[in-house]
């Protein structure tokens, strides 16, 4: 290599590790075809200069194509540095000639860098390598995504039981204002329907008066249970400070919603929760959402439906009806 003239793989813009790789040899030349640099597996090729200071000579190295033929080449459209692609016999010092894989590009100033697989089985197997961590990767990222909808889930429960009532096992009265607000705005933005039961124990008060607390909250945790067993995994069942029950039912129009309040009110009225304490029923209120109608308005008009079907008896459904509104048979209306 030449003394007056240091040049190096970083220069050339090409990774540092090439220069201690064996597998790969890389070599820049000059017009003369003497070589300016080169790495590692590239020197394993060249037999040392006798004489110190004396330039290292390619020209006996690079049997075919030989570089005078290179140098008349035109470079490649794909690539304006490429000169040859294809197969390059190499005279090793004290071996047989060996044909590598390589490139040969031009390089500024009338030099040649010259680039070839030394060890081709070794690269094989490299490249082996590669496939197989690469299938290790994307199985790794599999895994990370199936841990981070994991993780999801497991936040979105502990929040939700952070907002549970541990009495009754519902979504406590606080979340109300937050969960109606996100449903009501989802309604809004995809055109779905929206739902709302309001949902009272009759005489409640009565039934702690008798049997005492610890009776009373009882029947609160197996009516909640009995509420989330007629819901969807995407309703959410929110128990209020005054004992009233709210069940938030989205994509449900107000006929199903209705069916839904009716089923729930004749099981409790078919199957005591406690058979010691007698009959346990209830009075429900539904709405359903109309367009331009907040969540406010909607729990209101619920309430109202409550309110009704308490006046007329209690252990009964009534549906709030807005104009344009499919009504359900068999229930009152108000």
């Amino acid at each position: 290599m030449s003394d007056d003239e240091e040049v190096s793989l970083e220069a050339l813009g090409l990774p540092a590790f090439l220069q201690e790789l064996s597998s790969v040899a890389v070599a820049l030349l000059d017009d003369d075809g003497h070589i300016l640099m080169a790495n590692h597996g590239f020197r394993q090729l060249v037999v040392p200069p006798k004489v110190a200071n004396q330039l290292w000579d390619a020209r006996t190295l690079l049997i075919s194509p030989r570089l005078e033929d290179v140098r008349a080449l035109v470079p490649y459209e794909s690539d304006t540095l490429l000169l040859y692609r294809g197969m390059l016999n190499i005279a090793r010092a004290d071996q047989q000639d060996r044909p590598m894989q390589g490139h040969i590009y031009r390089w500024p100033r009338g030099r040649l860098l010259v680039a070839a697989e030394y060890d081709v089985e070794g690269l094989e197997a490299l490249g082996a390598t590669v496939l197989r961590l690469n299938d290790e990767l994307a199985e790794i990222q599999r895994q990370l995504l199936r841990n981070n909808r994991e993780i999801k889930r497991d936040k979105a429960a502990l929040k939700k039981q952070m907002y549970s009532d541990p009495l009754i096992e519902a979504s406590d009265w606080r979340r109300l204002e937050e969960i109606l607000a996100t449903e009501v705005e989802r309604s809004r933005r995809h055109r779905h329907p929206l739902c709302l039961l309001v949902v009272d124990l009759d005489h409640f008060g009565q039934i702690n008066d008798r049997w005492g607390h610890a009776t009373g909250n009882m029947i609160l945790r197996d009516f909640a249970a009995l509420l989330r067993e007629y819901s969807r995994q995407s309703d959410w069942v929110v128990r209020s400070d005054g004992g009233e029950f709210i069940v938030l039912l989205p994509e449900t129009l107000l006929e199903s919603a209705v069916a839904c309040a009716e089923r729930i009110r004749q099981r409790l009225e078919g199957q005591p929760i406690l058979p010691r304490c007698g009959p346990v029923t209830a009075s429900f209120g539904v709405a359903m959402r109309v367009e331009g109608e907040g969540g406010v308005d909607l729990l209101r008009r619920a309430e109202r439906a409550l309110s009704r079907s308490k006046r007329e008896g209690r252990n009964r459904v009534t549906q709030s009806v807005i104009s344009g509104q499919n009504a359900a048979s068999n229930v009152s209306s108000c």
